[in-house]
């Protein structure tokens, strides 16, 4: 049975709680706000706090009651672990792409021909965005691996799988990609020091109750040499400037902690290790999403054309192309709507 409980209509229980990075209990409540992407009853605070400037959820949902702020339609959870479109058809053209770009020596490209170079040259930007260089033994960690699409992805292309992931259902689909998942939540994961080469978190961390402890769990597992990619949302882009309390990425109550730049390299560091770079990343369906809560949680029958525009297929594909067109923009601005932190060990 899942962990996940039935909404019902009781809000959620709240704790407060000291600051997940410095421990300041001294904290200023900026606003409260709903769920405004699944419903869950209640209103949650995003706060501020006073001794290192991290943004957090406070009071936030009682540590205990945590699971049933993931109702059974929560989408991370519930998509098939199905491969990759970009292999699914292209497969030759990546494996090209791979082997000469991100060392993957041994994949083998004795059957690519001059087409699939000619798509791996084209599509090279994609391709290289949606995977990692290859690092040591290839041992890899997925840290909320979900149903386990994106270890399947790896698995394709000549990566050892392991996941962790902390819902029992979600679980058993990533089971079907590799039988080395651990359900349960991160600091409590049984692995060896120095067991992974490459550990992955993507959107992970700002869901656990304690964010600086999975970080240093996972510097304790990273080898020699080794990388840790986390991406998280990032609460000082464009979209959370422009939506504030609608911004998509605060996605109450289950995010319990905002990062900025700043305050993800002070949590790094703090763990151990040191952030390498930062990618700054764009997405339409960000910017959409947050426009979209912000013209529902209005009456004005201007709220309700714009809402109906943004939600029709023809009025949305509009606006994601121009967003296509304008969002990229943020990349080399640094105000992108999440960012992917390449992390590597202090020895």
């Amino acid at each position: 049975m899942s962990g996940r409980s039935p909404r019902g209509n009781a809000p959620l229980p709240l704790e407060t709680i000291a600051c997940p990075l410095c421990g300041e209990e001294a904290f200023s409540r900026l606003f409260l706000q709903r769920d405004l992407a699944l419903g869950v009853p209640g209103e949650f605070s995003l706060s501020r706090c006073d001794g290192c400037g991290l943004l957090y959820q406070n009071p936030r949902v009682r540590a205990d009651q945590l699971a049933r702020a993931y109702p059974a339609e929560y989408a991370a959870h519930t998509r098939d672990p199905e491969l990759s479109r970009t292999l699914r058809h292209m497969g030759a053209a990546v494996r090209w792409v791979l082997s000469r770009r991100l060392g993957y020596q041994h994949l083998d490209v004795a059957d690519v021909v001059w087409r699939d170079k000619l798509r791996g040259v084209v599509s090279r930007g994609r391709i290289l965005k949606a995977f990692p260089a290859w690092v040591g033994q290839g041992r890899l960690l997925d840290v909320g691996c979900g149903s386990g699409k994106f270890l399947r992805q790896m698995g394709a292309v000549g990566w050892r799988l392991t996941g962790i992931e902390v819902d029992p259902e979600a679980a058993a689909k990533a089971r079907e990609v590799t039988p080395n998942v651990f359900v349960g939540d991160p600091t409590e994961a049984p692995f060896p020091e120095a067991s992974f080469d490459l550990i992955t978190a993507f959107h992970v961390i700002e869901h656990l109750p304690d964010p600086l402890g999975a970080l240093r769990t996972m510097v304790r597992w990273l080898a020699p040499g080794g990388l840790i990619i986390v991406e998280v949302p990032n609460a000082a882009g464009w979209g959370a400037r422009l939506f504030g309390r609608y911004w998509s990425g605060l996605d109450f109550p289950r995010h319990l902690v905002h990062f900025t730049p700043a305050t993800m390299r002070a949590m790094v560091e703090k763990a151990g290790a040191s952030v390498l770079s930062a990618a700054h990343r764009t997405k339409p369906r960000y910017f959409i999403r947050s426009l979209r809560h912000r013209l529902a949680d209005r009456n004005g029958l201007g709220s309700r054309i714009g809402l109906a525009l943004v939600t029709s297929r023809l009025g949305g594909g509009v606006l994601k192309l121009i967003l296509e067109l304008l969002m990229p923009l943020a990349r080399p601005l640094q105000r992108g709507e999440a960012v992917r932190y390449f992390i590597t060990r202090r020895w």
